[in-house]
């Protein structure tokens, strides 16, 4: 009993101990490093990871909107238990995938040009760690961001864990336990370092399913416990004897015979087979988990046919447009605000001088927009009319172009055209010099001809025999 207090007392100190930032690390030479990071001072809790339900998401809400000491921490704890599920796990990487996948660069805006060195710090693997973060923020809540070092491409940031912040009040608690101890994350001593990505919506996308993700859980649940119970039938045995060991003995078969169907029973023994007759048990399970998969996934991408096996093409292929230049629109704008007005001022601040104050961030989704063969259409409709820049067409089909191609004047037209441009009298002047050439050159083939028939070599028959 003593070993096992003093456990519990060793296990409560581990609870209570809360980091501090080191305040004398010292900063790399080539770079910047925050030394008092506030991720540093925040301490970790326990997590409750029991069976989930509608009342415990209701008693989030209630602390999230207490008037004087507001607390996410229940709210973010239950997100974290819910997220595990498969199909909110997909839903999520389709509608992340349909952002990731569009390039980015950075332009000036007077005068149109690309940042090539701008562009290219973005397109490092922190800025994808970035949106990926900021994209969380839109589906999950509000989230707080702290830059650690900015070293040339190597940046390095980190998430304050959610259930330590308090988005409304703009405080960070490292110690929940001290409602006293808190910081201000949006005092301007912490703008060089600090970023909050969503600070319109708290709580996130997710919270108009979390009732449909909990019983989606409990009901899977359910069902598992169903299977274990009626799934296999019931076997059940009589004997005439009632002595303890001979019972015991019985008892020890049937359990072999659940795993092996071969038993040996004592004499008077009658064994029985109760088969679970419950034909809607499937349905009412099944049917209540897919409404609430549905139910997930049309929060999440607009469609419940993205992930299903059952959807024909012609509705997939509709709903993967809606969400590609709909759904997804609308998260990169939200992402190009951020970026313009927080992260790339937050850089300045930092020393990259080579983001100008009229550089932007923007995504290069135009050809992205419709199909490649359409568009190839469009500018050879263009290109009727207009004269259309070789390297723009090199660069957008990437097709190597060298040169113009030398054209006939006849190339690609009919007979009856070609017929009408030479009774053209231009074309007649034209023609004439070459009709010309062609005559002298026949002229001069015929003379050469003559002089070698009048060859008398060429002619035996008036060969001079009399000498």
């Amino acid at each position: 009993m003593k070993r096992n207090a003093l456990n519990k007392i060793k296990n409560n100190q581990r609870l209570n101990f809360a980091p501090v930032a080191k305040a004398d690390t010292q900063p790399l030479k080539s770079g910047k490093q925050n030394t008092n990071g506030i991720i540093m001072q925040v301490a970790k809790a326990y997590k409750d990871r029991s069976r989930k339900q509608i009342q415990s998401w209701r008693m989030s809400l209630t602390a999230i909107e207490h008037i004087e000491t507001p607390r996410y921490n229940r709210y973010f704890d239950l997100q974290d238990d819910l997220v595990t599920d498969g199909t909110y796990k997909t839903q999520v990487l389709l509608r992340k995938s349909a952002t990731l996948s569009i390039n980015f660069q950075i332009r000036n805006r007077k005068t149109g040009e690309i940042n090539e060195l701008g562009s290219e710090l973005f397109q490092q693997k922190w800025f994808y760690k970035y949106l990926n973060t900021e994209l969380d923020s839109i589906i999950l809540g509000t989230r707080i961001i702290e830059f650690l070092e900015f070293n040339g491409h190597s940046i390095k940031f980190a998430v304050v864990p959610p259930r330590n912040t308090v988005p409304s009040q703009k405080r960070i608690y490292p110690d929940l336990g001290k409602d006293k101890n808190f910081i201000q994350y949006d005092d301007p001593i912490y703008k060089p370092w600090v970023i909050e990505l969503n600070p319109d919506n708290h709580l996130g996308l997710i919270n108009d399913i979390i009732p449909n993700l909990i019983w989606k859980r409990n009901v899977a649940q359910s069902w598992a416990e169903f299977c274990e119970k009626f799934g296999m039938p019931l076997i059940s045995a009589t004997t005439n004897n009632n002595n303890s060991t001979h019972i015991d003995n019985v008892e020890k078969q049937l359990l072999a015979l659940a795993e092996a169907s071969v038993g040996v029973f004592p004499e008077g023994t009658t064994i029985k087979f109760d088969e679970a007759n419950r034909t809607d048990a499937f349905n009412v399970y099944s049917k209540f988990i897919e409404h609430n998969s549905n139910e997930i996934a049309g929060v999440l991408v607009g469609s419940n046919t993205l992930g299903s096996n059952e959807s024909n093409r012609s509705n997939t292929e509709v709903h993967e447009r809606s969400l590609d230049y709909k759904i997804s629109q609308a998260d990169r704008r939200d992402i190009t605000f951020t970026v313009n007005d927080e992260l790339i001022p937050l850089l300045k601040l930092q020393g990259y001088n080579y983001l100008s104050d009229d550089d932007v961030f923007e995504w290069i989704e135009s050809k992205e927009e419709i199909d490649l063969i359409q568009y190839w259409t469009i500018v050879q409709g263009l290109m009727q009319n207009y004269e259309v820049e070789q390297d723009w067409i090199s660069e957008t089909f990437n097709i190597p172009i060298v040169g113009k191609k030398q054209m006939s004047e006849f190339e690609g037209l009919s007979q009856s055209e070609i017929k009408a441009k030479l009774e053209n009298g231009k074309f007649m002047a034209m023609l004439t010099p070459i009709l010309e050439a062609v005559s002298k050159l026949k002229e001069h083939e015929i003379s050469d001809t003559n002089k070698e028939i009048n060859n008398p070599a060429n002619k035996p028959w008036k060969k001079d025999y009399s000498s």
